[in-house]
């Protein structure tokens, strides 16, 4: 994290020499988001909203005094929760995976159940999990802004907004369970033991999460020149989800079947929403 930091300001301040250049200007940005996701299974439900840490560099390239190219690289640090299972809502089936230590293991329906064991072992049922992210995010947009009106400038921006998976860990709320590998099933262990698993990660190249999530935005903001060719500027935005945001076939999520069988979980496109406000400095 301090590396990152320290790269993003250096930079800036390097990038931030050609300011004088009013076609290009370049600083630092940081702010939140406030993100959902938009469910379109009854194999999950959304669990209030989620929000994420935004620190990185922005900056403009004007074709023209009114018309021009927004863009920048964040590093976004965040949190979500979704519901699994649940023994008051119907909707919910029961869901599994099997463990060691804090590695979630590989299932597939296809090859006989959980990978990289071949006897029983630990498992869990899952209720409530949180997903702890961290995204490079690649943000492009057109941007279209007044003349200076006094010390402000007003504008708008339309445009795309690109997120990568850095890394993801999960906090899991649950009951302990068991595989049994001979009959290929997941069962909850009696008495119900209640308890939370956290730092857990997926093993495998599926994370549960898309490696890509992407959306596009409209913005409005205003920019202050308080001195020099220094601004600071303040713009909020809405940002629609149109990629998936998790995998739509899990890599190592067990769905209890009505026949009894379990599967891959399978839970279809579900992107992810936002509004993003930011607040930075242009040189």
């Amino acid at each position: 994290m301090k590396k990152l930091l320290s790269l993003l300001f250096i930079t800036g301040l390097t990038l931030g020499a050609n300011a004088q250049d009013k076609k290009f200007q370049i600083g630092l940005v940081m702010g939140t988001t406030f993100n959902w996701t938009k469910i379109q299974t009854t194999k999950i439900e959304k669990n209030g909203v989620g929000n994420e840490f935004i620190i990185g560099i922005g900056g403009n390239y004007m074709f023209n005094e009114n018309v021009g190219l927004a863009s920048g690289l964040q590093f976004d640090i965040g949190a979500f929760d979704l519901n699994y299972g649940s023994d008051v809502s119907t909707a919910l089936g029961d869901v599994y995976y099997a463990y060691n230590d804090t590695r979630i293991m590989k299932y597939d329906d296809g090859k006989g159940g959980v990978q990289d064991f071949g006897t029983d072992s630990t498992a869990f049922q899952l209720l409530t999990r949180t997903y702890r992210t961290k995204y490079i995010t690649l943000p492009v947009y057109l941007k279209f802004q007044t003349s200076m009106i006094g010390k402000f400038k007003y504008y708008g921006k339309f445009g795309a907004r690109i997120s990568f998976l850095g890394s993801v860990r999960m906090d899991d709320f649950g009951r302990d369970a068991k595989w049994n590998a001979t009959s290929q099933t997941f069962s909850t262990n009696l008495p119900l033991a209640e308890r939370t698993m956290e730092n857990m990660k997926p093993e495998g190249l599926k994370k549960e999460l898309a490696p890509i999530k992407a959306g596009i935005g409209i913005y409005g903001g205003a920019e202050w020149n308080f001195t020099g060719n220094t601004f600071l500027y303040m713009e909020g935005g809405f940002n629609y989800g149109v990629g998936p945001q998790l995998y739509s076939k899990s890599g190592n999520l067990a769905d209890k079947q009505d026949a009894g069988k379990f599967s891959n979980l399978n839970l279809g496109t579900n992107p992810q929403h936002l509004i993003e406000i930011k607040l930075g400095l242009l040189f």
